[in-house]
């Protein structure tokens, strides 16, 4: 009775289906968790010692040996064999003659037992008698020694409430034990000598026993032996005793029993035979834990040999390893009973007893006078004390409590260094310190702190120590915790962390990797009583449970209120809030068993609810690959009933405009969405969104062709819906998200009322919709009847052929041509048909091949396969008429059949799937055939094609008694998938089950809008105007092209003519046409390297080779990508070409390349083939060009000679001789200074303009519009020429400058020749100028300079129309008149040039509009005006 109680601990074995009673009898307060650390098992909560005392032991473990005890019966029955009263001890045997005690007929009696020592009896036993009807009805128990009255207690049987007695114990009459407790304080019960069960009452004749048994509380053993255990006891190990050496059994008159006496003369004490004499006695101990050992010692003053009696030594093996040796004084004068020593001591067993040993001790304390020395020993006694009394919360336990291991110790104890006291721990759990330091680690939360150690609520347990976490822990109360990955999550009644530092409301995550504690975004409104593992939502999922109604989800910044009903779902993985299984009413305790192997998708719930499943999810779920369901929302962000309270989704479809696109979830019923949608609602990012306006109306079926979304369902023209009305039809546009306007479709009485859209239908590869359903008009005017069809591109309705249609249409499918129309035909007298087929290529009904068999209307249609692609076939569901059952059909192409298919009556089938069988988990369908269902009339096409079962949605009552809302239909059996239930615990069912699939193609056309057909309209003006601005410009460019390359003629011989002697008739040759461009060229080079080391001052820039902007070095190249000529933006354009016109026709890449890099002049890697080269490549590419340009224009007059004349005069520029300014003149002469003025206007000039010019330059300086500085010590900006080291290219210039003829005209030949073979080198130059001292020419040797005005003439010269002031840093003002060297023409709009204002004034350079100059010069009648 006493043995199972265990004090708020309990130990169930799942093994065996058993309770075990711990041996420390549990503990002094309530447990609230427990968590394994490895091998041990750790109990937390309000307590703080184990209830494993004496008043807790079990009362039937000690035997009383009745066998020792002297038994006598009051009027013992004179029947033989029934008389005496030893007949009940020790007995096994039936209710019969020398197994049972009888008393006299009518008369009482009694039953008495004397003790042959003193115990302290702890409980009664007794077997009634039933022998011939007797028995015994009542009883009274008194203590022998002074018939006092003992006080018992007893187990109703039939209320199972213990019950007190003391003159009257009842004892039912039946062959079963019935136990008596003896409930008298200590002091009553102590050292009684025997007990009388005294007879009150009895049954029939008389009373009697059958058996009985009596028990002691605590282990005793004696030294004699035959006092100790019964003979009969059922006690695996005995208790016993031995004796060694000269011990005498000693009986004295004044003690009740006998006892062991050693007696040794004085001067024997410490002989070997004194010292060897020893008792040892092994008592029983039922159970390990600690115990007293108390010895009773007998008084001296019994035998009158107190003068004798000295001490003795007792030595107690307590455990395998603990042994203690103590010395008891015996100079006692009375009976005493004192404590010898106390410990662990482990239960007895086979392989371990604890045992006492007796000897006797040095006679330190013999009186003096005594003669001999004496011992005595009676017995021992063990009593059973509190194991531990500083568990402050906390006990550590083996997880196997019967390990031989407690033979050494106890197995539980508290902490190595615990809590304070008065601590209360809630929760604990394990985890390891943190990634780099995989310490096991022992969490503990609750109501406790200790400011010393700065730990408050919460703490961890390593190493032996307590010690705290981040942020001295929580402000509040922990209540549960539960430790994920590398995670610790906490639930309670807190509001953050113990120094205040972060908010925290009732639920936090501690990280153990970077030790630092994170909200769960806002927390919960309320308790937090329990945190767990999930493990069936995966394997970081935790749920809390507890007093709250709300959690806090979304942003940390801005959280959501979500109302909860005390359960919460944390995704650690997604770091949120997610939905929760199901539980009608408010759970207390959600578990889930992360211990067991192989059982982690297992969940237990507790608490008031009365309804449950797996998830909670409100319309829509998600079935996974694996079969398995999980949430398709985020928590908080699922559907919401109407405030009607009306709830359910009958459609739904993965929307996708196209191929390409990104699927978008999209379901229609009746519902509402948090962000005020209605009835149809899309899926955004976990979050249920409403979509446009939402539709005021029950919603059926959902499709969508290309971006146009076709909501149908039950239209809703109420007064109430007169804002938000819905005709049974509407057109989302997904891309504008907006409403496509369409003609409304109506009923007979010609309102929308009454209309009801049951299905749309989408022709693939056209612009068709095709909507059925309940109604008979559209746009007011068209008669199509309960069937329509839509073109996307028109917007209008168009009829189908006329139909025999009388009722609504209820399903559509298209099976490539033909439409499938499930619905009620009638034609005049033949049978109502509820299928029927449309050929859109023959535009006409058709009846389809045993469809008049089907007993009522058709309510589900789905495409058939041969389990590889889509058939002709389909499944057909519908309602039969007689009694409304479903039946389901299928039409194999040619006929419809009747497969074998049995569900219940009251079933509503709303789906139906082909899924492959290895999708579905084996334990789902079990171990049959994998074949298909029952066959057709082929006996080769089965109905489900093999592999594939058939998924059946809907509310179903299955054959085997079951109900699903969904169900794998195969080889006509059921296997019951998934069941649902509803708010209200009633049974939900399934309407729609959907997958991804790619959506139907639609021809489409898009309509621009006016806005944009405008815009398009004026891109193309102005890509019409671009492109004749385009082909001015192109013209421009081919006419300067052509203006320059005869220029370039024309200059040529007109130099070689002037040379030989003023006029000449002898046409200029073209190899003379290319040595002077090479002559150019070589100028071209020379004066651009000069003006690169001198400095030349670029308005435009701001250092030479740097850009003004950027401030990086600038690489200019002075070919035109496009054209191979001189770049007019390049630094050569201020460098002399003085023989080759206006433009230069001399392409320089085969011996120029400039490096940024490298601020110096011009070195080459070969100096003797350096000028061979530039003098060679230019003037062969100089004679290509202009004898190319020769050849067309003279292909309309045949004589290229002539041509080449003309090329040589026409465009000839008359430039002034070339003059030195350097005080010499062309022959080296001295000229006096105002001859070597420098001046771009001439006095003695023919043309009048100029002469007009220069006189104003005469008096005064024009205004200077910006610096221009020059190079070099002489202030004059000299370009340095180059100096030809060889005599062949000195020859050849000279001769090209001179128009030399006969040896010179040969020598130039040679030069050509030279230059055709010179191509084929490499030309690249290596670039220095810290080689070369300043002035010094880039090709070698020293060289002339030439002006810097002079250089400009080599520019072409264009005159000011108008005046145009300069506003900005690198603008070139100028005056109407001036003339203008252009520079740079690379941009349409602005020019690069240089104007001279005068001798005295700095040239100034910069930009300028090319439309305020022209290349004519001002006419006379213009002078008065420009002057």
């Amino acid at each position: 009775m006493r043995a199972m109680s265990t004090g708020s601990l309990a130990i169930y074995e799942a093994s065996n289906s058993t309770w075990r009673a711990l041996s420390f009898h549990g503990l002094d307060g309530p447990v609230f968790d427990f968590t394994k650390v490895k091998d041990h098992v750790y109990a937390v909560g309000e307590f703080t010692a184990t209830s494993d005392n004496a008043t807790h032991t079990a009362l039937n473990q000690q035997p009383i040996n009745l066998s020792a005890c002297t038994i006598t019966g009051g009027n013992n029955a004179e029947t033989d064999g029934f008389s005496d009263p030893h007949n009940i001890i020790c007995t096994s045997g039936s209710d019969s003659a020398g197994n049972t005690w009888l008393m006299r007929d009518k008369l009482p009696g009694y039953y008495r037992i004397d003790f042959p020592f003193r115990a302290t009896p702890s409980l009664l036993r007794l077997m009634n008698t039933m022998y011939e009807g007797r028995g015994t009805k009542s009883i009274r128990i008194e203590a022998a020694q002074n018939n006092q009255v003992l006080t018992m207690s007893y187990l109703d049987p039939t209320s199972r409430v213990e019950m007190f007695c003391s003159q009257t114990c009842p004892l039912p009459q039946d062959y079963n034990w019935h136990e008596f407790r003896f409930v008298d304080n200590a002091e009553t019960l102590a050292n009684i000598t025997g007990v009388i069960v005294n007879i009150v009452d009895w049954y029939g004749m008389g009373g009697g026993f059958n058996k009985i048994e009596l028990y002691q509380r605590d282990a005793q053993v004696y030294a004699i032996d035959a006092y100790n255990s019964s003979p009969c006891s059922s006690q695996g190990i005995r208790p016993s005793s031995q004796v060694s050496g000269n011990w005498q059994q000693t009986t004295a008159a004044s003690y009740h029993g006998s006892y062991l006496t050693l007696g040794v003369n004085r001067n024997d004490i410490s002989s070997a035979t004194a010292q060897s004499a020893t008792v040892t006695l092994v008592p029983f101990v039922p159970e390990s834990g600690f115990y007293k050992l108390y010895m009773s010692i007998p008084g001296c003053q019994n035998t009158n040999t107190c003068l004798q009696r000295t001490s003795a030594k007792v030595t107690w093996l307590m455990n395998g390893k603990h042994s203690v040796v103590t010395t008891v004084t015996q100079h006692n004068l009375q009976d005493d009973e004192v404590e010898v020593l106390s410990g662990y001591v482990p239960a007895s067993t086979m392989n371990f007893s604890s045992a006492i040993y007796v000897q006797l001790a040095d006679a330190n304390d013999l009186n003096a006078q005594a003669a001999s020395a004496e011992v005595v020993v009676n017995s021992f006694r063990l009593e059973r004390i509190t194991s531990y009394t500083d568990l402050n919360g906390v006990l550590e336990l083996y997880e196997d409590l019967t390990s031989n291991i407690q033979q050494d110790g106890p197995l539980y104890a508290p902490l190595d260094s615990g809590l304070p006291d008065g601590s209360a721990v809630y929760a604990a759990t394990h985890g390891v310190f943190n990634s780099t330091n995989p310490e096991d680690t022992l969490f503990l939360g609750g109501q406790f702190f200790d400011s010393d150690q700065n730990y408050y609520s919460i703490a961890q347990y390593r190493g032996g120590e307590i010690k705290p976490l981040s942020n001295s822990g929580l402000w509040g109360d922990v209540r549960s915790m539960a430790y994920i990955d590398t995670s610790l999550y906490v639930g309670g009644s807190f509001n953050g962390t113990a120094d205040f530092s972060l908010a925290l409301s009732n639920v936090g995550e501690f990280n153990t990797t970077d030790q630092t504690w994170y909200p769960l975004v806002g927390g919960a409104s309320g308790v937090v009583n329990s945190v767990v593992p999930y493990s069936p939502f995966g394997e970081r999922a935790v749920a809390f449970t507890g007093d709250f109604r709300s959690v806090f989800a979304g942003d940390a910044d801005a959280p959501v209120e979500i109302a909860v009903d005390g359960l919460a779902m944390w995704d650690a993985l997604a770091g949120g809030w997610t939905n929760t299984p199901f539980l009608q009413g408010t759970p207390s305790l959600v578990y889930s068993d992360v211990w067991t192997d192989g059982r982690d998708s297992l969940a237990f719930a507790a608490g008031q609810f009365s309804a449950a499943a797996a998830l909670e999810a409100n319309g829509a779920v998600l079935l996974t690959p694996k079969q398995n369901i999980q949430a398709i929302d985020m928590m908080g962000f699922d559907l919401q009933p109407t405030e009607a309270g009306q709830f359910v989704v009958n459609s739904g479809m993965w929307y996708a405009k196209s191929n390409g696109s990104t699927p978008v979830l999209v379901v229609g019923g009746q519902f509402r969405t948090l962000d005020g949608g209605a009835n149809v609602a899309r899926l955004e990012d976990g979050k249920w969104r409403k979509l446009g306006d939402g539709v005021n109306g029950e919603v059926l079926t959902i499709n969508n062709a290309a971006n146009l979304l076709f909501v149908g369902g039950v239209a809703n023209i109420s007064a109430d819906a007169s804002d938000n009305e819905f005709a049974g039809l509407t057109v989302l546009d997904m891309d504008k998200e907006r409403v496509y306007e369409t003609q409304r479709l109506q009923g007979p009485d010609g309102t929308s009322a009454d209309v009801r859209v049951n299905k749309v239908a989408i022709r693939a590869d056209t612009s068709m919709v095709v909507v059925g359903g309940n109604f008979t008009a559209a746009g007011g005017m068209l008669s199509c009847p309960y069937i329509c069809t839509l073109d996307i591109n028109e917007g209008q309705w168009s009829p189908m052929a006329t139909s025999s249609l009388i009722d609504q249409v209820t399903d559509l499918l298209f099976v490539g041509e033909r439409l499938i129309v499930g619905g009620t035909f009638k034609n005049g007298t033949q049978p109502t048909r509820y299928l029927r087929q449309y050929d859109f290529g023959t535009n006409a009904w058709s009846d389809i091949d045993g469809a008049d068999k089907l007993p009522g209307p058709v309510t589900v249609l789905t495409v058939a396969s041969d389990g590889e692609e889509t058939t002709d076939g389909y499944y057909i569901v519908g309602v039969s008429m007689d009694d409304a059952s479903p039946y389901f059909l299928k039409y194999d192409g040619s006929t419809v059949i009747s497969p074998q298919f049995t569900i219940g009556a009251h079933s509503t089938i709303n789906g139906v799937l082909e899924v492959p069988r290895s999708r579905i988990p084996s334990s789902v369908l079990g171990s049959s055939s994998s074949s298909s269902g029952s066959l057709t009339r082929r006996a080769d096409a089965p109905v489900i094609p093999p592999g594939y079962v058939l998924a059946i949605s809907g509310d179903l009552y299955l054959p085997n008694g079951q109900r699903a809302s969904s169900a794998f239909f195969y080889d006509n059996q059921w296997a019951p998938f998934m069941s649902t239930v509803q708010n209200d615990g009633s049974s939900g069912f399934i309407s729609s089950v959907f997958f991804e699939i790619p959506p139907t193609n639609v021809y489409q056309r898009h309509r621009l809008s006016v806005a944009l057909v405008v815009i398009i309209a004026i891109a193309i003006a102005l890509g019409i105007t671009f492109l004749i601005v385009l082909v001015g410009l192109v013209y421009i460019y081919l006419r300067n092209r052509r203006e320059a390359a005869a220029t370039a003629s024309a200059a040529s011989a007109a130099l070689a003519a002037t040379t030989a002697g003023g006029t000449t008739k002898t046409p200029l040759n073209a190899t003379m046409l290319g040595a002077g461009a090479a002559a150019g060229a070589a100028g071209a080079a020379a004066g651009a390297r000069n003006l690169q080391s001198n400095g030349y001052h670029n308005a435009a820039r701001d250092t030479w080779g740097t850009d003004a902007v950027a401030g990086e070095p600038v690489s200019f190249d002075n070919i035109a990508p496009n054209t191979g000529r001189l770049n007019s933006g390049s630094p050569m354009g201020l460098a002399g070409l003085a023989a080759a016109g206006r433009k230069a026709a001399v392409s320089s890449d085969t011996y120029v390349q400039h490096d940024a890099g490298k601020k110096g002049d011009i070195k080459y890697d070969d100096a003797n083939e350096s000028l061979d080269s530039i003098f060679e490549s230019a003037a062969a590419e100089a004679e290509a060009e202009a004898e190319n340009e020769a050849r067309e224009r003279a292909a309309s007059t045949g004589s290229l000679g002539s041509e080449l004349a003309a090329a040589g005069g026409a465009a000839a520029y008359a430039m002034p001789a070339p003059r030195h300014y350097d005080g010499q003149d062309a022959t080296g002469r001295s000229v006096s200074p105002d001859q070597s003025r420098t001046s771009m206007y001439r006095s003695d000039s023919t043309n009048p303009f100029e002469q007009r010019m220069a006189m104003r330059e005469s008096q005064g300086a024009f205004p200077p519009a910006g610096p221009f500085s020059g190079g070099g010590d002489d202030g004059l900006g000299h370009v340095p020429m180059p100096s030809p080291r060889h005599m062949h290219s000195e020859q050849a210039t000279a001769a090209a400058l001179a128009g030399a003829t006969g040896a010179s005209l040969a020598m130039a030949k040679d030069v050509r020749r030279r230059s055709e073979s010179a191509s084929t080198r490499n030309t690249d130059a290596d670039y220095s100028s810290s080689s070369r001292p300043s002035g010094e020419s880039s090709v070698g040797g020293s060289s002339a300079h030439l002006p810097i005005r002079d250089s400009l003439k080599q520019h072409p010269v264009f005159y000011a129309k108008f005046t145009f002031s300069s506003r900005e840093t690198g603008e070139l003002g100028f005056r109407a008149g001036e003339r203008v060297f252009v520079i740079d023409q690379s941009d349409e709009i602005w020019w690069m040039g240089v104007v001279d204002h005068g001798p005295d004034q700095p040239l100034e350079q910069g930009v300028f509009p090319a439309t305020y100059v022209s290349s004519e010069p001002p006419k006379s009648t213009d002078w008065a005006e420009l002057m």
